[in-house]
């Protein structure tokens, strides 16, 4: 009976421990402040040193947040997340119980048990004061559901790591640049935006799909009915997008003749998208570049919205042009600061998790989350409804009038 008493308080003891240290609430404040002492956080001036000062504290979704007061004139910049990171996944008490037998040896079980490593993630924002948001866990995989899909022209961009799920809505931010090293998510994000836009609007959207990759990441499309243009090399890409031009200004001009300013105040339930990945391989395609920026520019009242894509993002490969009429951006890891600014303008994905579907959403502020992961066989159920029989896709060839800029010829 002793026994049983005595064991019974010192587990309790020993989970009661275990949750306080698991949820943060012992001293993740004091590990900062020591963090930030003995980083060199701290403005010196006139020999004097003054210190980053907390103000204030707040429960927030999986996790806390600190609220600092600057030092006038110190540099945020100079803070380094992963530092803080490092710092606050220090070892903590975590026990497994199920691995205690309840017998004589008990307390050298006990003994025996060791502490694991936290997973704790942060976030630093800055509004005149500085914000530390320390999550308990980090996101996990999230794979898709077809709960995600919110109708209209709203896709899944991925989870928060306050459990949010963020959408981009083509209504209203028009076009997307997607970039990120190969492997990493780039091309499994596009496939389930085209899934989520067919299962949204099935009767009302079309493609034209430029790979220039070879093909590989949209062939399951191309039986889709939505799909009127497929292309896989730099020829058939500016034959696609000459064709989308064409189309493009002969349906703006009917919006602004009908005294509209877009397709959205028209009525005009249709959009079409052209999706090109791999577009650093038009880098050298002068007129293509020319042709798809009046796109990106015109598009947006007409109708026709652009996903951008690259897994070598530089200056040549995501021209200024694009960039100044595309401010939504995806990327996911890439391998330098400087490849991090091109797509976001600024850094921050050079540092990222190497977890796929792990990115930096960027509309008015960035955002970590992760995508939903849709795999080929949820594609392949989801799009087979919508299969027709095709010829053999080949280049695509104008008809005479250009209605219709997909006759296929057999191979």
């Amino acid at each position: 009976m002793l026994f049983s008493i005595s064991t019974s308080l010192l587990l309790g003891s020993i989970a009661g421990y275990g949750y306080l240290k698991s949820n943060g609430v012992t001293n993740d404040a004091e590990k900062i402040q020591r963090i930030f002492a003995n980083a060199g956080w701290v403005k010196k001036e006139k020999g004097e040193i003054k210190t980053i000062r907390l103000r204030r504290r707040r429960k927030i979704e999986n996790g806390m947040e600190y609220v600092y007061q600057l030092p006038l004139g110190f540099d945020r910049k100079e803070i380094d997340t992963d530092l803080l990171v490092d710092g606050l996944n220090t070892k903590k008490i975590a026990f497994d119980l199920t691995k205690v037998k309840f017998n004589k040896d008990i307390l050298k079980q006990i003994k025996q048990l060791k502490g694991v490593k936290a997973n704790k993630q942060v976030e630093l924002d800055f509004d005149g004061m500085l914000k530390i948001r320390v999550y308990e866990n980090d996101l996990g995989k999230f794979e898709w559901s077809d709960d995600l899909l919110k109708g209209g022209w709203k896709v899944p961009v991925g989870n928060t790591k306050q459990g949010k799920t963020i959408y981009h809505d083509f209504d209203k931010r028009k076009h997307l640049i997607v970039a990120g090293a190969t492997g990493f998510g780039k091309s499994v994000a596009m496939k389930m935006m085209i899934t989520s836009l067919i299962m949204n609007k099935p009767d009302n959207v079309t493609f034209s799909l430029i790979d220039l990759k070879g093909g590989p990441a949209f062939a399951r499309f191309k039986k889709a009915k939505q799909v009127i243009e497929f292309g896989t090399d730099n020829k058939e890409a500016l034959q696609i997008i000459n064709d989308v031009q064409e189309r493009m200004n002969e349906d703006y001009k009917k919006i602004v003749d009908g005294g509209y300013e877009d397709v959205i105040e028209a009525g005009i339930t249709k959009r079409h998208f052209i999706i090109v990945d791999e577009a650093a391989d038009l880098a050298d395609e002068k007129e293509a570049l020319r042709i798809l920026t009046d796109i990106v520019r015109k598009g947006r009242g007409a109708g026709y919205y652009v996903i951008y894509a690259t897994q070598y993002p530089t200056a040549e490969a995501i021209p200024m042009q694009i960039k100044r009429n595309i401010p939504a951006r995806l990327c996911y890891v890439v391998d330098s600061s400087t490849a991090s600014t091109v797509v976001l303008d600024g850094a921050g994905a050079e540092s990222l998790p190497e977890i796929p579907g792990r990115g930096i959403y960027k509309n008015v502020k960035q955002i970590i989350l992760q995508t939903p992961f849709m795999s080929n066989e949820q594609i392949k159920e989801r799009i087979m409804p919508y299969e027709e029989e095709k010829n053999e896709l080949s280049s695509p060839t104008p008809t005479e009038d250009r209605k219709h800029a997909l006759i296929t010829e057999k191979a």
